[in-house]
């Protein structure tokens, strides 16, 4: 089923202006209401309201192509809400409704199931992951069939984020690396594991790898077992499932006084400590420039896969001195953004 409350709420602040969904039709001119929309679709593994401000960012590069969320655009929303099983029968859902392009978010196993629903309707993906490890590209300067979009291939950062994250935290204390081994291949997870914890052995520190696989739900215990650890601080992967629960890692992370490097700057705008990943609207903005060109007649094979190049360190500095941290100077030196 058609998501419709995610389209009302990623467009609340420019385009509905705090109308409900039957005023907010009723807004739209009749003339504009009789027109045959160009109609599109967005396939997410996650719920929408974690990542409404980058469908934003989407959005309106798409509004630049000139099509309008509303007028001459519809946008079908779905979500498996956290539920990878249920993107196969999604994504047949929009291949089933004819749109004209498919929209896929958050992570890899949208993009296959998509594939896996349709070989000629153009997909467009803004992920996180290289494309073409993950499998969804042979060849991403030119891509072949229907397939494009825009990547962070922030997972690479993960040892950058326990190096930044060890100057700020006592020496003799652990750090935990939080992964979840449900959305990636035992490859994969195997390499980023290994990856942090020779840069954990080259610090001199102590690596504690927590997989929340299947524990989502129980994330007060893990906090509650790290804290009798005497866990300093915690590296997250960037997984799109730990987006859904960043509100209550970051009051977890609080309550127990841990220390924490998030992947993007949501996290300390949200009251997080600190963060170093790639610029998170950039790839969707990328995707959104990619829609629009495809609705203007290009094809997904002529347009190159993107990597976000944009790179930020984003520092709450309430939050550290909530944590009773001090902030070396080379850390304050190095953000992007400091949140007083």
């Amino acid at each position: 089923m058609a998501i419709s409350i995610g389209a009302i709420d990623v467009r609340r602040r420019r385009l509905l202006a705090g109308l409900g969904g039957a005023a907010a039709c009723a807004a739209f001119p009749l003339a504009v209401r009789a027109q045959d929309p160009v109609r599109i679709g967005v396939l997410n593994s996650i719920s929408y309201g974690p990542i409404v401000d980058r469908i934003d960012a989407m959005l309106d590069r798409i509004e630049d192509a000139g099509f309008v969320d509303g007028q001459n655009l519809s946008i079908e929303y779905l979500s498996a809400e956290g539920r990878a099983e249920r993107l196969p029968l999604l994504a047949a859902q929009l291949a089933q409704l004819n749109v004209q392009v498919i929209i896929c978010l958050t992570g890899a196993s949208t993009v296959r199931a998509a594939m896996q629903a349709t070989s000629t309707i153009p997909i467009v993906f803004a992920i996180s992951g290289d494309p073409f490890e993950l499998g969804l590209v042979a060849n991403a300067k030119h891509p072949e069939g229907n397939v494009t979009g825009a990547s962070r291939r922030t997972e690479e950062l993960n040892p950058e984020r326990l190096k930044v994250i060890s100057e700020m935290v006592s020496a003799s204390k652990p750090i935990a690396f939080l992964i979840n081994s449900d959305l990636a291949p035992a490859a994969t997870t195997n390499e980023r594991i290994e990856q942090m914890e020779a840069t954990a052995t080259a610090l001199s520190r102590q690596l504690v790898v927590i997989d929340l696989a299947g524990r989502e739900k129980a994330l007060p215990a893990v906090f509650a077992a790290m804290a009798q650890q005497d866990i300093a601080a915690f590296v997250i992967s960037t997984e799109a499932l730990f987006s859904v629960f960043r509100d209550q890692v970051i009051g977890l992370s609080a309550r127990y006084n841990i220390a924490a490097i998030f992947p993007n700057r949501e996290y300390p705008h949200s009251g997080g400590l600190i963060s170093f990943g790639a610029d998170i609207y950039e790839h969707y903005r990328i995707a959104g420039d990619y829609v629009g060109r495809i609705l203007k007649g290009e094809k997904p094979a002529g347009l190159p896969v993107q990597d976000a190049t944009k790179f930020e360190l984003v520092l709450n500095l309430k939050t550290a001195q909530a944590l009773g941290l001090t902030v070396p100077p080379s850390i304050r030196a190095l953000a992007s953004e400091v949140i007083e």
